[in-house]
């Protein structure tokens, strides 16, 4: 592509570029297709050298179509203005692998106006590896930031590849032909197919690096050594007896032969392609070392079992290889050291602290400390740390649970649990996928992949008991401020199924694996005592199990056909979904025969079948035996709370299939000005004391004018500062009047003395005022005169920026209960018009909405109107660290904004938006 137009790229730009801010967040780790890795951040004056390699090292063909002139070499003047940029007008982004610059992406804002020229170059040796449409997700990112509403740029006909980059990217694009170029010109703004097609292409990355990682043609093994049970033995052993079929090296510097293979003393000696090292190396600096030897001899994966790397917090900077340009700062920890040099390589890491993956089935394979293939199956297990990845696997081999993949991604530095799900949702192999969670490093990336694959298939994952968001030591993840319980209620709104130990994810996988998902959520109970089903009922209904059937009239009896009949007449009538059963043996025949008649008369009638056996415990470990090795037969309980606990995690995973084959697009609305909100918010943190990262505090002027550009309409207040300036005040309002404090806490609280409501005249205002400073003493803020909001019920809504979660969406009912009780709703934005009435209705006291005890409904419609504007400036603008609307009344015909708060901060380095990025330490 050519730059034909007058983009601002004058002979100024230098001076500007020097005081600007380098812009830190826009650095990031990124996946190619092929499924190896590269680093993208903002062009530096110092890359002149290496552009010019780039650019002399391309063909003159290429240099062409990108010039439209043959340009052998760029003249000093074209490296000034090349990399000398102000990172806001004139933004160029690079890519490198190693040290070596292999694309180049810039975009010119052409003067005067909100459009940009854009254009793009990428090294003849990396086409086709997505490079083009990776930097353009990422230059529009920017660009919006920067206020840029449309890309321009000037084509070739003949550089039909630059043009696919654009029309394939899902924007809306305009092409014209004009003096022997194709202009095309497109609107940034993020379209459903826009979104469609970056997720996509995330998709297909990531899991061909996990294809290529998990399934590889060739496979070495470095530190090896004499001793039987050095790691590196260890798992040769195990690959070597799960009967791996492809290429087997080994690389030890201090033997010629071990375990009866050839040794080679380097990486770079083993013929052939390598796909996957396992570098067993006890040291860490070794295996930084190693790791970098084997990306120079061309491997795109190794696996890291060692816990050297396990350090309680890394210092250094996020952002992949370091904010700060200059290398100025801490040290960074050996494991963002680790990253760095794989990131320069590109090559992808399983670890540190992996326990490893095995794989069954007819290409088996187990490059793990874990001495044996489980039984193969269609379950797909991932875990993070070794610990508990072991006793995640340990569960499932002692429930008799079929094993498809297992992988521990120990500290998750570079591949996560993120890509494992990428690598498993489109594997008809798999019916189930369980994992154990322990830090998450991207929950949005997360719950958004989660919600497309718990369409297709259930997601079971544990989350260990907690009241905190701390991760373990190793797991450099971004801390969350939010509360514990905010994550569990985003994870659930993707449709997983939450458990809280292993025995409960293995009952949940259990009885998933065997029956599938039910068909509904009517729950049937039957037992053949009146104890058992009291006991069945009970655990039901704390369970929140819709039961629309209870029957207790089976007979205790030696006979179990008496049991059967009861389960067929309940079964067969369709009115069913999930049946829970609960047998008290009296001995007699062996149930076992009698439990695969009933299976296979609930599969016949489409329902599922979680039994619970109280018998002694010979004949249940009988049952045990007969179930593990049957998949036919039902799922098997000691005691009623159990089965049922299965039964709601059956149902749980429905909830998530439910959904439709995609989720919905986020809702849009008319009358927003993201433009002018930009500049709101860039005004107030470009101000002259707002340097840092404290966020800084909006004037309720400003604040009500940001409200506005997103459509949101503040309630006129003004504060005084005496009572004649509060009678003033009011008669420019209009009576009736609310006199308030502007203290925080006060403002809103009535019962404290903050708020008198309803004054009619300027005598009672004057009385008022009075009555308030007098009662008030105690608090120095000014009083503040509003016009009175129609009757509704109070309600509050937040956003906040957090560190690890992005933009988040709060909602509860105003009031002291909300508050002790904690009674909160989260989601994360943009919301659909699904997600938005689930936030609504998640507060247990949101009933009052509804219309409760006889009172009339409130205006749920402008309610949810105005959760989703909120949520969109939310999404909009990174650099709003919070807003509270506080309190917001929700009457019979609308909604009046009473309080409003806002701060703002420099916009931070969000895990997961509108560009591809790879997990890494804190920035996962």
């Amino acid at each position: 592509m050519g730059a034909r137009r007058d983009a601002g790229s004058g002979a100024g730009a230098g001076a500007t570029a020097a005081s600007a801010a380098y812009p830190a967040h826009w650095e990031a780790d990124i996946a190619l297709s092929d499924g190896s890795a590269a680093h993208l951040r903002p062009i530096l004056p110092s890359d002149a050298d290496a552009l010019q390699r780039f650019h002399t090292a391309q063909s003159e063909h290429s240099r062409y179509l990108r010039f439209f002139a043959p340009m052998p070499e760029l003249s000093p003047r074209d490296l000034t203005r090349f990399t000398v940029v102000d990172h806001r007008d004139r933004v160029a982004l690079i890519v490198l692998i190693g040290e070596d610059i292999v694309a180049v992406g810039r975009f010119d804002r052409l003067e005067g106006t909100s459009e940009a020229e854009v254009a793009f170059n990428v090294a003849d040796s990396q086409q086709g590896k997505g490079l083009g449409s990776v930097l353009l997700e990422h230059l529009a990112a920017a660009a919006r930031e920067r206020g840029v509403a449309t890309f321009v740029a000037d084509v070739l006909p003949q550089n039909s590849r630059m043009i696919n980059v654009f029309t394939d990217a899902g924007f809306d694009v305009r092409r014209t032909y004009d003096d022997g170029v194709v202009v095309v010109e497109f609107s940034i703004d993020p379209t459903e197919r826009s979104r469609a097609v970056i997720a996509e292409r995330e998709h297909r990355a990531e899991a061909r690096a996990m294809e290529r990682m998990l399934h590889p043609a060739s496979l070495a093994v470095l530190g090896v050594s004499s001793h039987r049970d050095s790691m590196g033995g260890r798992i040769l052993r195990h690959i070597e007896q799960a009967g791996y079929d492809g290429e087997l090296h080994v690389v030890a510097r201090d033997a010629l032969e071990l375990q009866g293979h050839s040794t080679y003393s380097r990486i770079a000696d083993v013929p052939g392609p390598v796909d996957l090292a396992v570098i067993a190396l006890a040291r860490a600096e070794d295996c930084i070392a190693a790791v970098e030897e084997c990306g120079r001899a061309g491997v795109r994966a190794v696996l890291l079992p060692t816990e050297a790397f396990a350090e309680t917090a890394g210092s250094g900077t996020a952002g992949g290889r370091g904010a700060d340009p200059s290398g100025a700062g801490e040290r960074p920890s050996l494991q963002r050291r680790l990253v760095g040099a794989a990131r320069r390589e590109g090559v992808r890491v399983l670890g540190p602290g992996s326990l490893g993956f095995l794989r069954t089935g007819e290409h088996s394979l187990n490059a793990s400390l874990v001495p044996h293939l489980p039984r193969a199956g269609g379950v797909a297990l991932a875990g993070q740390s070794g610990a508990l990845s072991a006793m995640l696997l340990g569960g499932v081999e002692s429930r008799g649970i079929g094993v498809h993949e297992f992988v521990s991604v120990g500290n998750r530095a570079d591949v996560s649990l993120n890509d494992t799900l990428q690598h498993w949702q489109d594997d008809e192999d798999v019916r189930v996928i369980a994992l154990s969670l322990e830090s998450m490093g991207n929950p949005r990336k997360f719950t958004r992949i989660a919600r497309r694959i718990t369409r297709k298939r259930p997601l079971v994952v544990l989350r260990p008991p907690g009241t905190t968001t701390a991760a373990p030591p190793g797991h450099d993840v971004r801390s969350s401020q939010l509360p514990r319980r905010a994550l569990d209620q985003v994870l659930l709104s993707a449709g997983v199924v939450p458990t809280l130990s292993v025995d409960q994810l293995t009952d949940v996988v259990d009885a998933l694996d065997r029956q599938g998902v039910p068909p509904g959520d009517r729950v049937g109970l039957l037992a053949n005592t009146a104890a058992l089903g009291e006991s069945l009922r009970g655990a039901a209904d704390a369970a929140g199990l819709r039961v629309v059937r209870d029957e207790r009239r089976a007979l205790l009896s030696t006979d179990p056909r008496f049991v059967e009949r009861a389960f067929t007449s309940l079964a067969a009538l369709g009115e069913v979904d999930v049946v829970v059963l609960a047998v008290l043996d009296a001995l007699g025949e062996d149930l076992s025969a009698s439990l695969a008649r009933m299976a296979r008369t609930a599969r016949g009638a489409d329902v599922r079948l979680v039994v619970c056996a109280v018998t002694d415990l010979d004949r249940f470990e009988s049952l045990e035996r007969a179930t593990r090795a049957d998949d036919e037969m039902p799922p098997l309980h000691p005691t009623p709370v159990l089965a049922v606990r299965a039964a709601a995690g059956m149902l749980a995973a429905r909830r998530g299939a439910v959904g439709g084959e995609e989720p919905a697009f986020p809702a849009s609305r008319e009358g927003i000005d993201r433009e002018a909100a930009r500049r709101i918010v860039q005004t107030e943190i470009s101000a002259p004391g707002a340097e840092g990262t404290a966020p800084r505090a909006l004037d309720q002027e400003r604040t009500s004018a940001l409200l506005e550009t997103y459509g949101l309409h503040l309630l006129p207040s003004r504060t005084v500062a005496d009572a004649d300036d509060a009678v003033r005040a009011a008669s420019e309002i209009g009576y009736p009047i609310a006199l308030k404090s502007t203290h925080p806490v006060l403002s809103h609280r009535s019962d404290l003395g903050g708020v008198r409501l309803d004054i009619p005249d300027a005598v009672q205002l004057r009385h008022a005022f009075a009555a308030m400073r007098r009662d008030l003493a105690f608090s120095s803020a000014d009083l503040a005169v509003q016009a009175m909001a129609p009757p509704g019920i109070p309600v509050v809504v937040r956003s906040v920026e957090d560190p690890s979660l992005g933009p988040v969406l709060a909602f509860s009912l105003a009031g002291d209960a909300t508050d002790l009780l904690d009674d909160v709703a989260y989601a994360i934005p943009p919301l659909d018009d699904e997600s938005v009435t689930r936030l609504i209705d998640g507060p247990a006291t949101s009933v009052k909405l509804r219309g409760h005890l006889g009172l009339p409904a409130a205006d749920r419609a402008r309610l949810e109107d105005l959760v989703i504007r909120v949520g969109l400036m939310a999404e909009d603008l990174p650099e709003l660290h919070s807003l509270v609307l506080h309190p917001v009344v929700v009457g019979r015909g609308g909604c009046t904004i009473i309080g409003a708060r806002a701060e703002v901060a420099q916009a931070p380095n969000r895990t997961d938006s509108l560009r591809r990025t790879l997990s890494g330490p804190a920035s996962a």
